[in-house]
């Protein structure tokens, strides 16, 4: 927000308050009922004139507003990032979203074992898990969406395409100039269909990718929840959640090189899943 935008905030906050409003109010009135408004409006406007400016004037005044607009922020993203964690949720078949559900309910056997032996969880830990939760829910989407495209792809009929035009090209007449146009032709067709197999194979790669850092999170996570409650002893659980979610941040930056769909882009904040029920 720009200075004069900031500057409108406070003034709108600081007229807006209760007694502010009393007080505009009552003077206004006092003044119709003296029978001289002309000498008591003007002092009135002096006194919200001089009260607006030293709220102005006021570090804690602006800062306390500054901290409101943050959190009614923070409020709208967290909505906006939950209705997103619902939709791409929803979106997953029932093998996938079961096995999201698993991992949730590991972070949540974390978050109860830690309340039953310290009192709880500090937030940052949780916003770690969050996190977590979140760039997994990610990545298994990415996977459903490469193996939906490679499910939907022909690629031992786009193989023997490649083999049956590169054997017609061998098999024209060495004379350039009765088969040049014909050339052309099967050349470009070659180039097209060699280019639909690399988006294929470009495909598997990231989709195996994708898989493995999957797997290595759910094992991170479990071997989480199984060592506390192995030992029964959480005192550096929110360290080994924070190493855990550093990896996830790198994860992050390699899910941004693999290029996910386009319904996934800008969606790198987490919604409060686990925040909210703790």
């Amino acid at each position: 927000m720009d200075v004069l935008g900031r500057i409108g905030s406070y003034l709108g906050a600081a007229f807006s308050t209760k007694w502010n409003l009393l007080f505009v109010g009552g003077g206004v009135a006092a003044a119709l009922i003296s029978g001289f408004p002309g000498v008591v409006l003007p002092l009135v406007a002096a006194g919200e004139v001089y009260y607006l400016a030293s709220m102005l004037a006021s570090d804690r005044f602006r800062s306390a507003i500054d901290a409101q607009d943050a959190k009614a922020r923070r409020a709208e993203r967290a909505v906006g990032s939950r209705q997103a964690f619902e939709r791409i949720r929803g979106s997953l078949t029932p093998e996938l979203r079961q096995r999201f559900d698993q991992l949730q309910a590991h972070c949540e056997r974390l978050i109860d074992l830690a309340a039953g032996l310290r009192g709880g969880i500090d937030t940052s830990s949780l916003e770690s898990l969050d996190r977590l939760l979140w760039g997994h829910l990610r990545m298994i989407r990415g996977a459903q969406s490469l193996s939906d495209f490679i499910g939907h792809t022909d690629e031992a009929g786009i193989r023997q395409r490649i083999a049956s035009l590169e054997k017609r090209l061998t098999a024209l007449p060495a004379d350039a100039t009765k088969s040049a146009e014909l050339r052309a032709v099967l050349e470009d067709d070659l180039r097209t269909t060699r280019e639909r197999l690399g988006n294929i194979d470009e495909a598997q790669r990231k989709l195996g990718v994708i898989v493995a850092e999957v797997e290595r999170l759910e094992s991170k996570i479990a071997a989480l929840a199984e060592g506390a409650v192995a030992r029964r002893d959480v005192g550096d659980l929110a360290k080994r959640v924070d190493e855990v979610a550093e990896g996830m941040r790198r994860t992050d930056e390699t899910m941004r090189q693999i290029q996910l769909p386009p319904e996934l882009d800008d969606l790198e904040d987490p919604p409060p899943l686990l925040r909210e029920e703790a």
